[in-house]
């Protein structure tokens, strides 16, 4: 008998599927690494991350197979109808959504900024260039916040927890022979979650729109002009370049530390992210934090 998969099951399955992703990913670095070298592996990385997830999803849904995950928990794909599993087509939209989306976008968005901040956009207006400098960030947190809003409602509804299989309309069904009526109990667990993803999002949102706001104004006081001169200063933190940016607490960084994978951070920031989650929070590679690396005079002056 096929009843609607849970979100339970759903949950499981996802996270089994990205522990073998997670495993993919760490074995075709180490042998790119121990190949190509540390440099050639670093810059690489990501395109060797979209090629592993790539090839997962290639040999299970692309082939028409249930991913490990799926048949760990015992779901198989379907398409909005319920009565068939999806297309070669849909099943190709949604594996080509999920995996090369973030990866192209985030390469656009890399490319927009690196643009803007070349010596060749220097005739756009400076206002118009520092402001579309803040909206890359900005455009940035809000993929995260579409995305976790879309998490928010997988919780409620238990439909769809990647934005792609919503896009291609995947849903998933559980094949059950002891024909179980479904936990009450549990589900109105995940629609609490889901509530309370939502407004925490809310709270999030207002605190980006009220910074937001005070850059914008920080930045007009930048431009504006005492005796035909420009606040340096002001211009000179709203341009930062990027490289001097700690990712963790986005402002300059301090006490410049070194992660074996190549990354920069603050020490302060590093250090209690390593104490709370072992891994690098931009290539999620293992790390430890008697492997971090302080590198003095470093800092410019």
């Amino acid at each position: 008998m096929f009843k609607n998969a849970g979100s339970a099951e759903i949950i499981r399955s996802h996270q089994k599927d990205d522990l073998y992703l997670s495993y993919l990913r760490s074995s075709i670095s180490d042998i790119s690494q121990s190949i190509l070298g540390p440099r050639r592996w670093l810059s690489w990385k990501k395109e060797l991350d979209v090629g592993a997830d790539l090839g997962y999803f290639l040999l299970t849904t692309f082939a028409g197979f249930q991913t490990v995950g799926e048949e760990y928990v015992n779901i198989i794909q379907v398409d909005p109808t319920r009565k068939s599993v999806p297309s070669l087509w849909r099943r190709s939209f949604m594996i080509l959504f999920h995996v090369g989306t973030p990866y192209l976008l985030q390469r656009l968005l890399d490319w927009f900024e690196r643009r803007l901040r070349s010596p060749r956009s220097h005739e756009i207006p400076e206002e118009t260039r520092v402001f579309l400098l803040k909206c890359v960030p900005v455009v940035r947190n809000s993929v995260t916040f579409v995305h976790r809003l879309h998490l928010a409602a997988f919780y409620l509804r238990g439909l769809f927890y990647h934005i792609a299989k919503r896009a291609a309309g995947v849903q998933y069904l559980k094949y059950d022979i002891r024909r179980q009526a479904p936990d009450q109990t549990l589900q109105n667990s995940f629609r609490i979650l889901g509530w309370l993803s939502i407004a925490q999002l809310c709270g999030s949102l207002g605190v980006k729109v009220y910074q937001f706001y005070m850059d914008q104004r920080k930045t007009k006081k930048a431009f504006s002009q005492s005796d035909g001169l420009v606040a340096e200063e002001s211009l000179e933190d709203a341009l930062m370049d990027p490289r001097r940016k700690c990712s963790l607490c986005l402002e300059e960084r301090k006490s410049t530390t070194a992660t074996p994978c190549g990354h920069l951070f603050c020490w302060h920031c590093i250090h209690e992210w390593c104490l709370n989650k072992p891994q690098c929070p931009l290539c999620r590679e293992k790390l430890q934090p008697q492997l971090l690396v302080f590198l003095q005079n470093f800092d410019p002056p």
